[in-house]
């Protein structure tokens, strides 16, 4: 009734980008493996940034470029890729890489969407776009129906990872996404690793390499001179 849904196309675009960028991205961890996958996925901020440039008419943020590229150093030795290559385990994949710079594509395509929907609530994108992603997956999910074991815990489970990890955290930054130019979204996107690893090292237990808390905090220290000098500018 509002008449916010004439942004429904702006909508269908980004539910789609966002559906074919988890795709590509979980193919791309079965090819390559995570970290080789996560580090080529981390080019995401610098596909942003230029997409914002070509469609958007956004300066591109030269002088802080290179601050990118250390965070994006910081994210390859914070996901233990060179004790991968160490090992051999780097090898043979090509098909990986491929599918995870299409999913990082992918993904700055439905960070760009989302900024043009300035009339529809955040939450109502997440579950327009939650609804989408269950059609789009209900083919797949209908063949392996029978091998579903659903007991008191793993709908539990299921619950939190649909209201919590999924409803909320698309709600909170769609609302981000809605409010910051692109140059901030890419800065911030780098703080995923940082915070994946280190509910490694809580959480399960993890004891990270000397090369992958040095990561972290290259990545840190990057995204503080980024934010610095975007302030500064």
């Amino acid at each position: 009734m509002s008449g916010t849904w004439r942004e429904a196309l702006w909508l269908l675009l980004g539910a789609a980008a966002l559906i074919a960028n988890w795709l590509c991205l979980f193919r791309a961890y079965a090819y390559s493996g995570i970290a080789i996958a996560s580090v080529v996925y981390h080019v995401q901020p610098f596909v942003l940034l230029l997409l914002a440039a070509v469609l958007q008419g956004a300066p591109l943020p030269l002088a802080r470029l290179p601050w990118l590229v250390l965070a994006l150093v910081g994210v390859g030795l914070s996901s233990g890729l060179l004790e991968q290559a160490a090992t051999g385990a780097a090898q043979g994949a090509l098909q990986g890489m491929v599918l995870a710079l299409l999913a990082a594509s992918l993904y700055a395509v439905a960070t760009l969407t989302t900024q043009q929907l300035s009339r529809i609530a955040p939450a109502q994108i997440a579950m327009l776009q939650m609804l989408a992603g269950a059609l789009a997956l209900l083919p797949g999910v209908w063949v392996l129906r029978g091998q579903a074991v659903f007991c008191p815990q793993a709908w539990g489970a299921v619950a939190v990872l649909g209201l919590v990890h999924t409803a909320w955290m698309y709600t909170l930054m769609y609302t981000a996404f809605q409010r910051l130019p692109a140059q901030a979204i890419a800065g911030l996107s780098f703080i995923y690793p940082v915070v994946a690893l280190l509910v490694d090292v809580l959480w399960f237990g993890a004891r990270p390499q000397l090369s992958q808390w040095l990561g972290m905090a290259l990545i840190l220290g990057a995204l503080w001179a980024y934010r610095r000098s975007a302030r500064s500018a």
